[in-house]
């Protein structure tokens, strides 16, 4: 299956964060909808939770020293409040909050040839994600 890059930062807004995103810490609110199956090239089989679940390991463990990635929240999205039930604005399986000391570290992540390796797990597991730079 071709990757999807509809997932990821075009290099517009990775150079707007990087010349002009916030000094200090940074969270990162992700919002996830998963692949009923992970849609892997060489035909692994799991869910596209189970798919994502490697790809968090990557930038919390993996490459926890250098991003210094820090969990604030994950779980479900579990009711639409306010807003259209069922649209695709809010129909999303899981949110995420991920804390950084700083856009740097956020940003050199990115740049790690492991992380970028783990890549492949956001991929297969993604549908689609809609991912908002927050304050610290």
């Amino acid at each position: 299956m071709p990757i999807d890059r509809s997932i990821d930062p075009t290099a517009d807004q990775v150079r707007h964060l990087r010349d002009t995103g916030r000094d200090g810490p940074i969270v990162m609110l992700n919002l996830l909808k998963f692949r009923a199956k992970a849609a892997y090239d060489d035909g692994e089989e799991m869910t596209g939770a189970q798919a994502y679940a490697r790809y968090q390991h990557a930038f919390t463990v993996t490459v926890g020293a250098l991003s210094q990635a820090e969990v604030l929240y994950e779980g479900p999205a579990e009711q639409v409040f306010i807003g259209m039930a069922g649209t695709p604005e809010t129909d999303w399986d899981m949110v995420l909050l991920v804390r950084y000391p700083s856009r740097q570290h956020f940003l050199g992540m990115m740049a790690d040839p492991t992380y970028k390796q783990a890549l492949r797990h956001r991929y297969a597991g993604l549908e689609r994600t809609v991912l908002l730079q927050c304050g610290g």
